[in-house]
């Protein structure tokens, strides 16, 4: 694959056809997540993007929103005859699109096929080695630099000046200078949700960014949080609720009230607009912004639930963790949410930096004496570019890495690391406990069957890798090609790992550097909130 881009043999062509496809997981082991009710909002953005600009044929493929195996997914791309391919990953994401980007590369070797999301911003050059079905990656913000690219592929010239690429060129493989992320979000057109089937639930974000680092996060959207304006917002939900009618608008936002002037502003917007009486909605957030009088107003908009990022319930954990907590606010925030009578779920990870057994019984504690309405408790996952991943490479802070095979890297099952203090079958058994312990010593046993039943697929999934003891990706039923069609890559090596750590850091750097020139503005919001 050279610079050029004439290898999609669009020359001449008026209209370059373009599919975008968020790819079918491997199995139902989250299912909230590997079988969603709602289409993935990164694609719908970048679609809308291109569709402000002539010359595009644009679609969309949610295999996971529309229940599609990969031969079903494969049809109907072949049946669009694009002539780029575009597919988006996380982590654990990244070998079922690979997988599904080497079918398609057999059935039409002449198109490109690009890469993006979270996976490759993390780790651009070496996701092209390991897998050669991926012509290109995207790095970073896709918008503008996915535009560019398409643009430069029906018009067959050089990709070399466009930022933010990874792409193959005989001999090796080039990446291009970092693209900038875009300050102003209301830049960026509303999704294009009516090129997806309309779901019973809508992902809407209102921000990207967070002002923290924790040392779990790779925190890719970076660490300004750069919001839409209200009356942008606004539009979108309206224009949702009109046309599609769902249930429920789920907001993605890393911190959906980091700016809680902003948050009371909106809520005032979705009040007087009579919003919460059409449509109920959750949010995730720090416990640093949110307050009894925040609260009541959520709920009053529609709001039933509040997810919050407790992570550890060990004091001199939350204070190495890089996100800024302590357990008085985590105890001030619960109790707030409980005084205006609306649900909340909290976040905690097991298996943070230097775990001890009595590290985890005060998360435990924390979690059973919280008694939120939905504990979520994963595992410690060394996603590449997390502070994590860096010291599992180096053997700190009690962990060892021991995989880079991409589908080990769940945060529910996932055994991609080891703890010094505690096996990982151990661990996996704690886990079960302290879901168990919520419910049952708060006496909640209907709460609990109703838990057990909801995420039955994710729980059993669960306990039977702590009983069999089994690697992740071993249990996977895959594809009989799968291996196949993924092998002779190059898998990311200790040094990657730690490298990447660093180059990201870098990124973000600059980044902060670049907003405290041109919009100053932006990093006040956490301090003043």
């Amino acid at each position: 694959m050279a610079s050029k881009t004439n290898s999609t043999s669009n020359s001449g062509s008026s209209r370059l056809k373009v599919v975008l496809i968020n790819a079918p997981p491997l199995a139902i082991v989250e299912p909230w997540y590997d079988r969603p009710n709602w289409g993935r909002v990164g694609l719908a953005y970048l679609a809308a993007k291109l569709r402000q600009h002539p010359g595009f044929d644009v679609s969309i493929i949610d295999a996971k929103l529309e229940r599609l195996d990969f031969q079903q997914t494969l049809a109907r791309v072949t049946a669009l005859q694009p002539h780029v391919v575009g597919l988006t990953a996380f982590t654990n994401e990244i070998k079922p699109a690979a997988y599904l980007a080497a079918l398609i590369k057999e059935e039409n070797p002449s198109l490109l096929t690009v890469i993006g999301g979270v996976h490759v911003t993390a780790l651009p050059i070496q996701t092209l080695e390991e897998f050669a079905s991926f012509d290109v990656g995207v790095v970073g913000e896709g918008e503008i630099t996915f535009l560019e690219l398409c643009e430069a592929v029906r018009a067959d010239n050089d990709m070399d000046g466009i930022p933010g690429l990874a792409y193959r060129r005989e001999g090796g493989f080039v990446q291009t200078e970092l693209r900038k992320r875009i300050l102003d979000q209301d830049e960026i057109p509303q999704p294009a949700w009516d090129l997806l089937p309309p779901s019973p639930e809508y992902w809407v974000q209102t921000l990207r960014g967070c002002p923290f680092n924790c040392v779990f996060c790779m925190n890719h959207n970076g660490r300004v949080a750069r919001t839409r304006s209200v009356e942008n917002v606004i539009e979108e939900i309206e224009s949702i609720i009109d046309t599609y009618k769902p249930k429920t608008i789920r907001f993605g936002d890393e911190l959906f009230t980091v700016n809680m002037d902003r948050s009371r502003k909106m809520m005032g917007a979705m009040i007087a607009r009579g919003i919460g009486g059409k449509v109920q909605w959750d949010c995730q957030t720090h416990v640093r912004f949110v307050d009894y009088e925040l609260l009541v107003q959520m709920k009053e908009a529609g709001c039933y639930q509040v997810d919050l990022g407790i992570e550890t319930g060990d004091e001199s954990a939350l204070k190495s963790l890089g996100k800024g907590t302590n357990l008085s606010m985590i105890h001030k925030a619960a109790e707030a949410a409980k005084k205006a009578k609306l649900a909340f779920g909290t976040f905690f990870i097991i298996g943070q930096p230097n775990e001890t057994r009595e590290s985890i019984k005060n998360t435990i504690d924390l979690a059973v004496k919280l008694n939120p309405n939905l504990p979520m408790i994963g595992l410690m996952c060394p996603y590449p570019a997390t502070e994590v991943s860096r010291l599992a490479a180096n053997g700190e802070a009690g962990y060892r890495l021991i995989s880079t095979d991409w589908d080990e890297y769940n945060k529910q099952i996932g055994g991609a690391m080891e703890f010094a203090n505690l096996t990982r079958s151990q661990i996996e058994w704690i886990q079960i406990l302290a879901y168990t312990k919520v419910f049952l010593y708060n006496l909640r046993f209907f709460d609990f069957l109703k838990f057990t039943w909801e995420y039955r697929k994710g729980a059993w999934s669960v306990l039977k890798k702590a009983i069999t003891r089994r690697s992740m990706s071993s249990s996977l039923v895959k594809p009989s090609d799968y291996d196949e069609k993924l092998r002779g890559g190059r898998p990311a090596s200790m040094r990657d790992i730690i490298e990447a750590r660093s180059s990201w850091g870098l990124v973000q750097k600059s980044e902060l550097t670049r907003t405290h020139k041109e919009a100053p503005e932006l990093l006040k919001i956490a301090r003043t909130s």
